[in-house]
C-alpha cells in the first residue's frame, strides 16, 4: 500500500511538472504569435499604406491623420485680389446665385427610345483625311484667363434664361456655339472614360460600334474614380497617355461625377478645399480643362455625359453643380455634351426610377438610386450611338 501511495504521489508531482512545462511552452508560443502577427501587420501596412490612405480618402474624404477643410472663412483671409484671379468670371456667379436653377429636362420620357441609326456617307480615301481636319477653336489652351472673365453678360444671362424656362424639351442643353458633328470611319477608336455609371454604359457602345461599324474601342472606365482625388486615379494623366500612345483614337465619352462632389486636397492649403469653394471650383475646373487640352491636342472630339439626377438629395444637388461646370468647360471649346435625365425619365427635382411606355413603367435604376439597370445601360448606350456620324471608306481603284 505504502510503495502504491507512493508511486502515485510520484506520478501527480511528474504530471504537474509537465504541466508547467507545457504552459510555459503555451505562453512562450502566444507570444511568438503575437510577435509574428504584430510584425506580418506592420510590414503589411508598410506596403499598402497607400492604398490604405487612398481608401480612407474616397470613403470618408479626409486625410487620414489630418481631417478638416479650408472654408470659405479660410480663404477670406487671402488677399481680394488672389480670390479675383481665382473666380472664374460672372457666370459662374450667376448660376451659383440661383437657388432655383432648373434641369432643362423637366417631363419624362412617355416611350422608350428608339432612335434611328445614323447616317452612313461613302467618301473617298482622297477625302479621308478631310475628316480628321475638322476645325476647333482657336483657342489651343482651354484653362482660364483673365480675359475670359469678362464675357459678355447678355450671352450668360440668355442661356441662364433658356436653362430656367425651357419650352420645349432638347435632347442635350443648348450650347453657345454648335459643335461639330462627331464623324467616325473604320479606321478610328472611340475612348471610354468615366467611373462605374460608364462602366455598365461602355461594353453596350462598344458592342453596336464594332457590329454596325466596325469600329474598335478602348474602355478604361474604373469605379470609384473621378477628378477630386488624382492620387487614387488621375483620369487627366491617364487619358493624354492613352492619346498619346494610340492617335487612332477620334472620340473621347466621358461619365463622371458621383464620386467627386467632396472637399479635396490641393497643393498648398495645409486641409481639404471645401466642396463648392471657389478654390475648389477653380481647380475642379482646370482638371476638367487638362482632358480637354488633351483632346483637343491629338484632334480628338468629345462627348461628356451629364450625371443624372440622384436619388439621395445631397449628392443631387452635387450632381446639379458638377453639371454646370462640365457644361461650362464643353461650351468653350464647342464640343459635345449630353445630357440624361430626360432619357431616364427623371429630374433634379423629382428622382424616379423608371422611364413610362406603352406597356407600363419600366425601371432603368437600381435600387441605390445611383446606377442604371440593364435596359437604363442600353438606352444611354443607343443615346451616344445616335450622337456618332459613320463615314464609310471607299478605294478608289474598287469596282
Amino acid at each position: 500500500m505504502k510503495n502504491n501511495t507512493f508511486n502515485n504521489k510520484r506520478t501527480k508531482n511528474n504530471f504537474k511538472k509537465s504541466d508547467c512545462l507545457l504552459d510555459k511552452q503555451d505562453t512562450l508560443s502566444a507570444k511568438k504569435i503575437f510577435f509574428l502577427l504584430f510584425i506580418t501587420g506592420i510590414t503589411l501596412i508598410a506596403i499598402y499604406h497607400r492604398s490604405i490612405l487612398i481608401y480612407w480618402q474616397q470613403t470618408y474624404h479626409s486625410d487620414l491623420f489630418n481631417s478638416g477643410g479650408v472654408s470659405q472663412d479660410f480663404i477670406k483671409e487671402y488677399s481680394d485680389e488672389a480670390i479675383d484671379e481665382i473666380l472664374l468670371g460672372s457666370q459662374t456667379t450667376i448660376v451659383e446665385q440661383n437657388d432655383n436653377l432648373k434641369d432643362i429636362n423637366i417631363h419624362l420620357v412617355k416611350d422608350v427610345l428608339i432612335i434611328s441609326q445614323p447616317e452612313v456617307v461613302k467618301i473617298n480615301n482622297t477625302t479621308k483625311q478631310q475628316i480628321h481636319n475638322q476645325s476647333i477653336p482657336n483657342n489651343k489652351y482651354v484653362t482660364q484667363s483673365k480675359n475670359q472673365a469678362n464675357e459678355p453678360v447678355n450671352n450668360q444671362a440668355s442661356l441662364l434664361t433658356d436653362i430656367e424656362t425651357p419650352k420645349v424639351p432638347k435632347h442635350d442643353i443648348p450650347l453657345i456655339h454648335e459643335p461639330l458633328p462627331i464623324v467616325l470611319t473604320e479606321n478610328d477608336k472611340v475612348f471610354f472614360a468615366g467611373d462605374s455609371l460608364m462602366q455598365g454604359v461602355a461594353p453596350y457602345v462598344k458592342k453596336m460600334l464594332f457590329k454596325q461599324y466596325k469600329i474598335e474601342s478602348i474602355d478604361l472606365s474604373k469605379q470609384s474614380t473621378g477628378l477630386a482625388y488624382p492620387k487614387a486615379f488621375n483620369w487627366p494623366k491617364t487619358i493624354s497617355d492613352n492619346l498619346i500612345t494610340d492617335p487612332s483614337i477620334k472620340l473621347l465619352v466621358v461619365f463622371l461625377g458621383p464620386n467627386d462632389p467632396w472637399d479635396f486636397p490641393v497643393k498648398g492649403y495645409p486641409k481639404y478645399v471645401k466642396f463648392k469653394s471657389p478654390i475648389w471650383e477653380e481647380e475642379y475646373r482646370l482638371r476638367i480643362a487638362a482632358i480637354l487640352n488633351s483632346a483637343y491636342e491629338h484632334d480628338v472630339q468629345v462627348l461628356w455625359l451629364a450625371a443624372p439626377c440622384m436619388r439621395k438629395p445631397k449628392l443631387n444637388e452635387g450632381m446639379v453643380y458638377l453639371n454646370m461646370l462640365y457644361q461650362s468647360e464643353i461650351e468653350k471649346v464647342q464640343q459635345h455634351f449630353l445630357t440624361t435625365n430626360q432619357l431616364l425619365g427623371c429630374t433634379y427635382e423629382n428622382f424616379t426610377s423608371f422611364v413610362e411606355s406603352d406597356k407600363g413603367k419600366i425601371k432603368v435604376r437600381v435600387d441605390d438610386g445611383v446606377h442604371f439597370t440593364t435596359t437604363g445601360q442600353k438606352i444611354l448606350a443607343t443615346a451616344i450611338m445616335e450622337k456618332i456620324i459613320f463615314k464609310q471608306l471607299e478605294d478608289n481603284d474598287s469596282d
